[in-house]
């Protein structure tokens, strides 16, 4: 016998059924996405709780290698809208501009080589990580990544400061400045990405500070 044979109103589902539905829904498409779930600062904002703090020589450097890059950033958008500015008002229109916000852009991108590195926001192929998370081999693979990366940032190192003295003489076609200044940004870079690899090898059985967008405000 039915509920309106019965004379009663048929049950509804309550609050709790209509909000769990969207999310079961979302879940559904989640489940069938070719995309793996990804950890942001923004959806997940303690990201890196219960890491443990970089040494004080780290923290150090790694907020001067931001501070550089902040003002090589302001000098990306500077150079960039000045060029705007001068396709509407030619009267003021600097060919250095476009040059500025190019060399910049080059510094920055050397410049924040090691801060990337020490927190994992470099390009890296993770092919055996959740293979062996968890065993002695993970903590031996990330050993081996760390010197792997710091003899490559050495040997980078090495080939930057080669190119300052052979590119020093070469001059920029609007500033006239050396080319070889580049190089020292690169240099400055790969010593930092080879000194941010050689901290990982002591601390390999902990876990790996992630890259935290919240760091580089102000």
């Amino acid at each position: 016998m039915t509920d309106e044979e019965r004379g009663r109103e048929p049950e509804q589902g309550g609050p709790d059924d209509s909000e769990k539905a969207p999310a079961k829904a979302s879940e559904a498409a989640l489940g069938d996405s070719i995309y793996p779930h990804t950890d942001t600062f923004y959806s997940g904002p303690e990201l890196n709780r219960g890491v443990p703090k970089d040494p004080a020589f780290i923290r150090v450097l790694s907020r001067v290698e931001i501070t550089i890059g902040v003002a090589l950033f302001a000098l990306i958008v500077f150079g960039t809208m000045y060029q705007v500015l001068g396709r509407y008002f030619p009267s003021v229109s600097w060919v250095g501009a476009g040059e500025v916000a190019l060399m910049s852009m080059i510094a920055m991108t050397f410049i924040t080589t090691g801060y990337l590195v020490g927190r994992n926001g470099h390009i890296v192929l993770e092919i055996f990580d959740e293979m062996l998370a968890g065993t002695r081999l993970f903590v031996a693979l990330r050993v081996i990544s760390a010197v792997i990366m710091a003899a490559t940032s050495l040997a980078l190192a090495y080939e930057a400061f080669v190119k300052i003295e052979t590119e020093w003489g070469r001059l920029s076609a609007a500033m006239h400045m050396p080319v070889g200044v580049l190089y020292l940004f690169a240099l400055v870079g790969f010593l930092s990405a080879a000194i941010h690899s050689t901290f990982k090898i002591p601390f390999a059985n902990r876990p790996e500070r992630k890259l935290d967008i919240g760091e580089m405000e102000g």
